[in-house]
């Protein structure tokens, strides 16, 4: 009975320093009340549908209309890029580079910068075989969203840093 107390009772500790640090899950990021009324412009695309939805997991009411938000987030390059990493011995290529680049910058609502334009980057690297042309393809796709969600989590990550702004 005791030890049953005291391990509720160091699992109930442990779990108030952890949150009491500012722990969080991976995805499970808040942002400062002062950018929660956002509105996102940014290219139609899965990585505007990733980013809404890590926004609103975070905290934000992503408004449908600048002139309703206090903040304008806007993306102005999304862009993903795929060069030759490696060549076999008879010059074909056995990997490939994925790069995707983005770059944003936060406005008020009056279109004055509250934080400077960031540009971000994620890349990885996948091996190539010929003649596994369907999973090649769907590998690539998948590091394709791992790359824009890894993105989207860096912006709300440095978003959630905007402790300095009073919306007006």
């Amino acid at each position: 009975m005791v030890n049953n107390a005291m391990r509720s009772a160091l699992l109930l500790l442990l779990t108030l320093s952890i949150t009491a640090c500012g722990f969080h899950l991976r995805g499970n990021i808040p942002l400062s009340d002062s950018v929660k009324n956002m509105y996102l412009s940014a290219p139609e695309g899965s990585f505007k549908e990733q980013l809404e939805e890590v926004l609103t997991r975070a905290g934000a009411n992503l408004s449908s209309s600048p002139a309703g938000a206090d903040v304008v987030l806007v993306v102005t390059n999304a862009a993903s890029n795929r060069t030759i990493g490696t060549l076999d011995d008879q010059g074909k290529a056995n990997s490939y580079n994925l790069v995707f680049k983005v770059n944003y910058i936060l406005n008020d609502a009056e279109g004055t910068a509250i934080r400077p334009s960031k540009s971000l980057k994620e890349s990885r690297r996948y091996n190539f075989d010929p003649s596994t042309v369907v999973e090649t393809e769907a590998e690539e796709a998948e590091l394709q969203i791992s790359m824009e969600q890894d993105i989207s989590l860096r912006i709300v990550r440095q978003l959630s840093t905007v402790t300095d702004f009073t919306p007006k």
